[in-house]
């Protein structure tokens, strides 16, 4: 079958369909830096002299990109926002108004400081809508606020927050429906989505709205929202840290990780100045007691493999009981060479722990707690368990990257009255003996009491 050649030549076609494309586009073209700053001057000159004469038609459409430009604010200013309107609708030129909607849309964080002139500027393109000259340009802005109310007067967001969830959390459908392309995933309108989602969150712990946040805001390993990393860290853990009744260990485990991964660990004080700078106290010592479970279930993840089961379970049975009490303050681990391998088989990029070096096996470890001022270095295999107060020169400091085991074994407390050396060892696990000696010494030098029955096997 012989097809008919085209009645246009093929360039033609396609500068044509360029031209449709980007007279129908959502993203309009910006002016430059160079061109926004004259357009601002002029009309801050007109509305000062009132010699709205000087003005020109590149002015008037350049207009909407310096609404909010500098810090006189033009939008802040009834007359300005009174002669555009004249302005636009004299003109009814579909370009015009898909420059205010874009603007709209980018700069719709100044809702809040400027409601009266975004109500207006709602309800107008509102109006446009309705127009017959301007309907088929706006046709598809029309279809999504009539399914997202993108133009309410009351700038409610709920719809676009419910779409978001039908769309089981996927960014590119939720762009796609509501023509958030471009820089306008990354501001105005979306990021107050963004915002109401939190807010939502912190107001009401769901699962849907953890997943809900955690898929909006993190893109890759970046926040999508730069300036919002403070709220999303404080609000993916305010389920736990506001209600107290919010048990789901596998959402807990799954933020707990997402945290992790982007801002890193805040015991770590690099990270601590960098990823969780400005995060308020109770969000830090929230995720300061996970990290203890995480330090802890490490420790004996890899103890686990590399020490004898007899001379192992007694020390995980007693050190977990502290923890489950939710005694324990600070919690760090440092791993010998061949621990530290299996730790890095184990737990891969979410490990958090210090090296342990010289004067010790490669296969042994340290788990290093702390309760109140009392802090308690525990050995694996054959080492002791050894005690001192956190103001005593020789007290080993938690979140080092390195440790000497001949520093871990510097004078110390004891630990048993009428022994001649510091510290404990474990003789006598099967009868509870030095377990129990261990405890009465905490007790005394805390008051945290713990019974036999909490730390049986």
């Amino acid at each position: 079958m012989k097809l008919n050649p085209p009645l246009l030549p093929v360039p033609v076609i396609i500068k044509t369909v360029e031209k449709i494309s980007h007279q129908l586009s959502v993203t309009p073209k910006i002016p430059s830096e160079f061109e926004l700053d004259l357009t601002y001057k002029r009309f801050i000159q007109a509305l000062h002299t009132k010699q709205w004469e000087i003005i020109n038609y590149k002015d008037w459409k350049y207009a909407p990109y310096v609404f909010w430009y500098d810090k006189e604010k033009l939008g802040s200013s009834k007359e300005f926002i009174s002669r555009y309107f004249e302005w636009i609708h004299s003109q009814s030129l579909k370009s015009n108004w898909r420059r205010l909607i874009y603007v709209y849309l980018r700069d719709f964080s100044f809702r809040t400081e400027y409601p009266s002139t975004f109500k207006k500027i709602a309800a107008a393109i509102q109006n446009a809508f309705k127009q017959e000259d301007l309907k088929f340009a706006l046709e598809s802005w029309e279809k999504r606020h009539n399914q997202f109310g993108l133009f309410l007067e009351d700038f409610d967001l709920s719809q676009s927050i419910n779409l978001f969830i039908d769309v089981n959390y996927d960014w590119s459908r939720f762009v796609d429906s509501t023509g958030l392309d471009g820089e306008l995933t990354t501001s105005g309108y979306a990021d107050a989505v963004g915002v109401e989602l939190l807010k939502q969150l912190t107001l009401t712990p769901k699962k849907e709205l953890i997943e809900a946040v955690k898929s909006f805001h993190f893109l890759d390993q970046q926040l999508r929202f730069v300036d919002r990393r403070v709220d999303v860290i404080q609000c993916l853990l305010s389920p736990w840290c506001n209600n107290f009744s919010f048990q789901n260990e596998e959402l807990r485990k799954n933020v707990k990780n997402l945290l992790i991964r982007h801002f890193k660990d805040p015991r770590m004080p690099i990270h601590r100045e960098k990823g969780w700078r400005f995060v308020d106290e109770s969000s830090l010592n929230l995720f300061f007691k996970w990290m203890i479970g995480e330090s802890l279930e490490q420790f004996f993840s890899i103890i686990d493999v590399m020490a004898l089961e007899h001379q192992w379970k007694y020390r995980k049975a007693f050190w977990k009981a502290y923890y489950d009490k939710g005694v324990l303050d600070e919690a760090w681990v440092a791993f010998g060479t061949d621990a530290k391998y299996q730790a890095r088989r184990l737990f891969g990029a979410n490990f958090s722990a210090g090296e342990l070096e010289g004067g010790s096996q490669s296969n042994q470890s340290i788990l290093i707690v702390k309760i109140r001022d009392l802090v308690l270095v525990e050995w694996s295999h054959n080492g002791k368990c050894r005690a001192w107060k956190s103001h005593n020169q020789f007290c080993p400091s938690t979140y080092n990257s390195k440790y000497y085991g001949s520093r871990l074994k510097l004078p110390s407390m004891k630990i048993v009255d009428g022994y001649q050396q510091d510290g404990i060892s474990h003789q006598q696990s099967e009868t509870y003996r030095w377990q129990r000696r261990l405890a009465d010494f905490i007790y005394d030098e805390t008051g945290i009491r713990m019974q036999d029955r909490d730390f049986r096997i």
